[in-house]
């Protein structure tokens, strides 16, 4: 216990409102007609390991119980609320950060308020992209999706004249497992959650038709990124969202800013993948790996730098190897993990057999009527399961297109068909079958407050004790994955920006290594705080130059589909198909 006795005998009229640190924008107490946001505490008051989860008044003193500890810091509100404690480290760098993140923040996440909900912008767009190429693309993601199944099954075979030879370094499922690892991390499990305790059941059947959405949107980028792609000389290839940007977008005017959306896009890559790809995630991993050793007795309590040493090993001889080294890993574990998550998951619901028939009905019935935290009704709700599908499976933010630039083929529009499998697995799946489970057990009932994998650990303790420990497990293995996927991410943005070598590639990998030791121990909320933000910009660039390209895409596939006789277009006039065709 670390007690600050320096107590001014001052009485406290304090308003207390009950809350919790997943709802950081919202009131935590009111005191001399202030307002302070758990956020605003947090900057304020800073102490060894400090994370805000509740507040209590007792008259003279004020009680902060630590989130990771047993440990209570006891002081006098005024003190409080003067930042007169211990600072850590981690805190005193979000005290300087935090102005310069809110303010970025506040630009990006900009939101109007429609029918009493707040619509970010940013959400709005990327939900406006998904419905626009799913029309004009023809619903490919449902007539498609058998003809993507016999891809990555080796079932469809491309009968040409002329073979041409394959570029690229990994395989299609390599590909594939590597962009639904990188995406189905803790925000996955959590957000999920997160999205069903504030838009209640309904947002399942939102989350559902959102991901069917996206699979027209991610296969339009996918497309493009391997269209578009750069081929080096030792047969390595780069792509993703700058390259078809600046080798796309021509013309008078978008020659000229073409260069600066590209490398716009590469540092925002580079931004949100060393946060949300790997400070977030290793964070988030390391607390939930303490809770269910012990919590506060775990041993890894104050040592909790020790997973993210492990971790950063794991990560640097993954990633040393390349893209391949990559796939090699995602190909083998990801499958696994999503069989014994959607196992545990079946285990689960079968033990709730007898609330299934209740469960659909009450997440179709929500869906239109719903009962939920958030406000607006049917649009609020609708919003909410748009906004999880859209940050679970990354659609529109150009991740996939990167990931895919790298796959051993000749034939960009079978390799979109492969990538719009991605969304329909992890949001239809995976993330819809964690928000069914939370529904099922009922789980969802107990909560008052935006809730998180906390939520998703209780659904899966109602089957047996040991559960949360396999979900931590399995959450852990998506966060390996995730960390992964990220880093080559991050590093095809760095090669964009400041050019390819073996020095500059080690640069980037060593430091983004050394920052998962740093965020195992320390909570960087604002530049998490950032990269969340930069994240979400990410998708700016690159929509703008998918909705430029839109008549390429669908031109392209036209001509495969006229081609192979596959899908809705075959109204079209004979036109010959080429796949190395210029950009027109």
């Amino acid at each position: 216990m670390v007690i600050i006795n320096k107590f001014h005998k001052i009485n406290i009229a304090a308003q207390f409102i009950e809350t919790a640190e997943f709802y950081p924008d919202k009131i935590a107490l009111i005191y001399n007609e202030e307002r302070y946001t758990f956020d605003k505490l947090k900057r304020l008051c800073c102490t060894v390991s400090f994370s805000l989860k509740k507040i209590i008044d007792s008259g003279t003193i004020v009680a902060v119980f630590l989130k990771k500890k047993s440990d209570v810091v006891v002081c006098d509100l005024g003190i409080l609320l003067s930042g007169n404690c211990f600072m850590n480290l981690d805190a005193a760098i979000d005290g300087i950060l935090s102005p310069i993140a809110d303010r970025i923040s506040s630009v990006i996440f900009y939101s109007v308020t429609i029918n009493g909900v707040e619509v970010q912008l940013l959400i709005a767009l990327l939900m406006i992209a998904a419905i626009y190429f799913t029309f004009r693309l023809r619903f490919i993601g449902f007539w498609g999706f058998k003809h993507a199944l016999k891809l990555i099954a080796h079932k469809f075979e491309h009968k040409d004249l002329i073979k041409r030879k394959k570029k690229g370094e990994v395989s299609s499922f390599q590909a594939l497992t590597a962009t639904i690892s990188s995406s189905a991390g803790i925000g996955n499990v959590a957000g999920s959650a997160a999205a069903v305790s504030i838009g209640g059941p309904g947002v399942i059947f939102w989350m559902i038709i959102a991901g069917l959405f996206s699979m027209a949107l991610k296969f339009s980028e996918v497309l493009l990124g391997v269209k578009l792609r750069d081929v080096n000389p030792d047969g390595s290839t780069s792509g993703g969202p700058m390259y078809y940007i600046s080798k796309g977008l021509k013309g008078k005017f978008l020659g000229k800013i073409a260069p600066y959306l590209g490398k716009t896009y590469a540092l925002c890559s580079v931004l949100a993948v060393i946060g949300g790809w790997n400070l977030f995630q290793i964070n988030a991993m390391t607390t939930q790996i303490t809770e269910v050793t012990g919590g506060a007795n775990s041993i890894f309590a104050n040592n909790s730098w020790l997973i993210g040493l492990v971790v950063a090993i794991v990560t640097w001889v993954t990633i040393i190897g390349g893209i391949k080294s990559i796939g090699k890993f995602t190909e083998k574990v990801t499958p696994i993990m999503c069989v014994f998550y959607l196992t545990s998951i079946l285990i689960i619901s079968l033990m709730n057999i007898h609330n299934i028939p209740h469960t659909i009905k009450v997440i179709i019935v929500q869906a239109f009527q719903p009962h939920a935290m958030v406000g607006g009704g049917l649009f609020g709700c609708m919003l909410w399961g748009f906004r999880r599908a859209m940050f679970a499976n990354e659609a529109g933010l150009g991740t996939a297109p990167t990931a895919f630039a790298a796959v051993k083929t000749s034939k960009p529009v079978a390799q979109a068909f492969i990538a719009m499998l991605q969304p329909f697995v992890d949001t239809c799946i995976v993330g819809v079958s964690t928000a069914f489970v939370i529904v099922v057990t009922g789980e969802y009932m107990h909560v008052h407050c935006i809730a998180g994998i906390e939520l998703t650990s209780k659904a899966f303790a109602t089957a047996f004790p040991f559960f949360p420990i396999l979900l931590t497990i399995m959450a852990s293995f998506f966060v390996m994955g995730t960390m992964l996927c990220g880093s080559y991410y991050g590093l095809k943005g760095w090669q964009f920006l400041v050019g390819e070598s073996t020095l500059k590639t080690r640069s980037f990998q060593l430091v983004y290594c050394i920052c998962i030791v740093i965020g195992s121990a320390m909570n960087f909320k604002s530049i998490i705080n950032l990269s969340d933000a930069v994240t979400l910009f990410m998708a700016v660039p690159n929509l703008f130059a998918l909705f430029i390209l839109s008549n390429v895409v669908v031109k392209e596939v036209k001509r495969y589909c006229k081609k192979y006789d596959v899908g809705l277009f075959s109204d079209i006039k004979d036109e010959p198909y080429d796949e190395e065709k210029d950009v027109e």
